[in-house]
């Protein structure tokens, strides 16, 4: 008998205990062979736990629930469930506290915030295992052309001829209009040398470089930017800046990755969050499966494979890579494939009040600039998905075509956004897929909202960019209005039928907590104090069901995750107040703490005492 045939036959066997147990003495119950029926491992009993078990408010609200085998065995009443309850099961009095399903959090980066918040440890073994495929990493001034050249002459006069130079900027004057092929040829002539701008949707080449680049795909590969005798200038945009990135940069060995991704995820655990959606590259999927092998993956990880970003090849590939969504184990599973972002940030501001330096530069957006900043690159705007040879639409065909839905994209400008809509019912008229995602929301028209509705789009929304940056950016650059309306319009989605689902997409605290973020989404309040958009705020059993029933979807585990359900994993959250209580102000549901974390049945952090 298999071990869902057992379940079922165990369900059976306690339903019909607990018809009968009155009937039934403790000792008659013991004498039962354990192949008939097992006690549970674990129940919580005299607390509120929020079973999440409907599709829209208001919440089942319970007493306790019991745990076997790593999965939901039962859920009511203290005295029915306490009766599960066997010689060697833990029993754990919640004392009044409240359980909630493990938080899905749908959209976050933990493999780029694990090398930014341990790069004292990381940058060594990332510097180290570049030396080790000849590139040497470049730390670089970038406050003039002059200096950037000194700099890449001294690293130059190090090496040997071959050995590749290679460092990243943020986008700034001297990188986007001062280097070139030419310059950078004047301080390295002999070794290939790339800088990569941003998010790699820019680059900058030296000849050896572009030697090697030509070499490699003979011509075909979009974005190299040529003068008016078709000589490339060393200046590559779109999708050649992001293929260069992936495939011709040396990429950080999995085994130095995995240590950092474990702890990272760690962290994540301790704010509730048990199962979590991200987009990976190869080395990125290879070091969490070395993790999840071990048995050392500290949370469920839900992924979209990143070989659709900007890849002017994706059929090429999908033709031989096949269909492995939802492919994996109960730790590990590819959701979807992430395409090319349509655009890039929109406008941003740092908790000083000043425009960051890459505020507005490249928003897809339908509606004019009323201001426009010193550091803006693009007054007009500008869609990735418009430059030549940029695959944009042509990758979510192509998704389609082979079976995939398109998840954790980057998405700002409302015409990006309909650019991506678009591009759905394209694909759609080839064959349906359903579940397409929409990620951000930071400006939604109401014709986006419409189209979302019509097509079936679930959306993955993340409350702490409009709390910490975009709301007084686009107030300021687009107009108060559009940040009232356009900005993160919770409530308006939901009104028009379109399932969201919550993200945190920030490695900061406290924004990145999902109790702070259930309070974001009920008082619409930002960092600065103000209120924006009261009428999109959404009532506390809505903005629950976000971070776990309805996210369950996103990650495409419905049937096993997100609510506290027989059948259902073991992921729980015990929590030290009840997010519903109404006695608990709203400005206050961000002092809710997490006490425990229970994934699959075992204690993953805190205490249970």
């Amino acid at each position: 008998m298999n071990k869902k045939s057992r379940t079922v036959v165990t369900l059976c066997v306690v339903s019909l205990l607990l018809i009968f147990g009155p009937f039934l003495s403790f000792s008659q119950a013991q004498e039962l062979p354990p192949e008939i029926v097992s006690y549970a491992d674990m129940v919580l009993y005299n607390g509120q736990v929020l079973t999440m078990d409907r599709e829209q408010p208001p919440i089942n609200v319970v007493q306790a629930v019991a745990v076997r085998e790593g999965r939901i065995l039962a859920v009511g009443e203290d005295d029915p469930i306490l009766r599960m309850a066997g010689p060697n099961t833990t029993r754990v009095n919640l004392r009044g506290r409240t359980v909630i399903p493990g938080v899905i959090d749908t959209h976050s980066h933990p493999n780029s915030y694990a090398l930014r918040h341990y790069a004292d440890e990381y940058d060594p073994a990332l510097l180290k295992a570049f030396e080790e495929n000849n590139v040497r990493f470049a730390r670089v001034r970038w406050e003039s052309k002059e200096t950037a050249l000194a700099d890449f002459a001294l690293v130059a006069k190090s090496l040997s001829p071959g050995e590749m130079i290679y460092t990243s900027s943020r986008s700034n004057p001297v990188v986007r209009e001062e280097l070139n092929r030419y310059n950078l040829d004047e301080v390295v002539p002999d070794n290939p040398l790339y800088i990569r701008i941003g998010n790699a949707m820019w680059g900058v080449a030296n000849s050896k470089m572009l030697e090697i680049i030509e070499e490699t795909y003979g011509g075909t590969l979009p974005g190299i930017s040529r003068d008016e005798q078709g000589i490339p200038t060393g200046q590559i945009f779109g999708a050649g800046g992001t293929t260069i990135d992936q495939e011709l940069i040396p990429q950080t060995p999995p085994e130095v990755l995995a240590p950092f991704f474990k702890k990272e995820l760690e962290e994540w655990v301790a704010i509730g969050v048990t199962t979590l959606s991200t987009r990976l590259m190869g080395n990125e999927i290879s070091a969490y499966a070395q993790l999840d092998g071990r048995n050392e993956l500290p949370l469920r990880l839900a992924y979209s494979h990143e070989m659709g970003r900007n890849n002017p090849y994706l059929e090429r590939l999908l033709k031989r890579f096949g269909n492995l969504q939802g492919h994996g184990t109960d730790r590990m599973w590819m959701i979807g494939i992430s395409v090319g972002i349509p655009d890039g940030n929109g406008p941003g501001y740092g908790r000083d009040g000043l425009a960051s330096p890459a505020s507005g530069e490249s928003s897809c957006v339908s509606v004019p600039k009323r201001e426009i900043l010193p550091n803006d690159y693009f007054p007009e705007g500008v869609c990735f998905w418009e430059l030549p040879g940029t695959p944009g639409a042509d990758s979510v065909v192509v998704a389609n075509r082979y079976g995939y839905r398109v998840t954790g994209v980057h998405t700002f400008g409302d015409k990006a956004f309909l650019m991506m809509l678009d591009a759905y019912e394209q694909a759609g008229q080839e064959s349906a897929i359903q579940g397409n995602a929409l990620d951000h929301g930071m400006m939604v028209s109401p014709e986006v909202i419409k189209q979302s509705a019509e097509q079936g789009v679930i959306w993955s929304l993340q409350p702490p960019l409009f709390y910490g940056r975009y709301s007084m950016g686009v107030s300021r650059i687009y107009g108060e209005e559009y940040a009232h309306e356009w900005v993160l319009p919770v409530k308006s989605l939901m009104d028009a039928g379109v399932k969201v689902t919550y993200g945190a997409d920030t490695h900061n605290d406290p924004e990145r907590h999902p109790l702070f973020n259930l309070e974001t989404l009920v008082t619409r309040r930002t960092y600065d104090g103000r209120v924006f958009g009261p009428r999109e705020a959404i009532d506390r059993s809505s903005g629950l069901l976000m971070m776990t029933r309805w996210g369950a979807e996103y990650v495409i585990r419905e049937k096993e995750l997100g609510s506290i359900e027989p059948g259902m994993l073991a992921d729980l959250v015990l929590l030290d107040q009840n997010p519903l209580d109404p006695n608990i102000p709203d400005e206050d549901l961000s002092e809710i703490k997490v006490v425990a974390t229970i994934i699959g049945g075992e204690l993953a952090y805190g205490s249970l005492e």
